[in-house]
Formats: structure tokens, C-alpha cells, sequence
């Protein structure tokens, strides 16, 4: 879900300023693209301020996000650690490399849709994701 969209700065600036507590930045992620979302994204973060999750394809629902994983700039640190596991990383690779990322995500989509769906009363649609109704 990682491809499309944008995320606001506070969602992911300890990586750039505080990653392990110490003010440091986290190792992990390409040294380009942290002084890039540094320029976006100063300390501390402005609410308001969001970044594209998929820096070169933000509008566009596509494999791209797995490219930019490989290169390092995986905006989150959930992004980052699909590299950090053999079995995941070559989930990556694939999926970067391939024409199976719609069909893949297609049925992800559909599994997560199956766990634990709350009906009637127990649950609600929200208006708005973090608020609720």
C-alpha cells in the first residue's frame, strides 16, 4: 500500500533525527534521501508537511515502491525491514522484477479483509481513519 500517497513527517522524522534516541539517523536509510527529507521535513516536523511514501510515482499504483525499497529509501522503518529478512527481501526482488505485484497485492487485499471482520454493532466504517466516528 506503500505506492501511492504521501505520509506527514512526523510519521517517520525519528529515522531522520532520533533514531535509536541519541539524535542519530537511522543506518539503514540511503544518506541522499535522508538530507532530501531533511530539506522536506525539518526538526521538528511541521504537521501539515507530508512527503510522497513512493518519492518518483506518488499518483501512480505500481511496482515502483520495491525499486525504491532496494535503493534504501523506504520511507518507514516497516519499509526497511522487509530487507532485514532473507525469505522478505527476495519477496522484494520479485515483486520489483516481475508483473505479479497487482495480482499479489489483489489477493493480500483479499485475505486482509478476512481477518476478523467485525459485524453489526461491533465494529464501524470510519469517517476519517484516526478519529472515531
Amino acid at each position: 500500500g506503500h505506492t501511492i500517497g504521501v505520509a506527514h513527517c512526523a510519521t517517520f522524522s525519528p529515522r531522520l533525527y532520533n533514531f535509536t534516541g541519541n539524535g542519530d539517523q537511522d543506518p539503514s536509510l540511503d544518506p541522499s534521501y535522508a538530507e532530501f527529507l531533511k530539506q522536506q521535513c525539518p526538526n521538528p516536523a511541521n504537521p501539515a508537511t507530508t512527503v510522497a511514501m513512493d518519492p518518483e510515482s506518488e499518483l501512480t499504483f505500481d511496482k515502483h515502491y520495491y525499486q525504491t525499497l532496494l535503493e534504501n529509501k523506504g520511507l518507514f522503518v516497516s519499509d526497511a525491514a522487509l530487507l532485514t529478512n532473507n525469505d522478505s527481501a527476495k519477496i522484494v526482488e520479485r515483486l520489483q522484477i516481475s508483473n505479479s505485484f497487482i495480482p499479489q497485492f489483489a489477493n493480500s487485499i483479499k485475505k486482509m479483509g478476512a481477518i476478523e471482520v467485525l459485524t453489526g454493532t461491533a465494529g464501524e466504517i470510519r469517517k476519517q481513519c484516526r478519529v472515531v466516528n
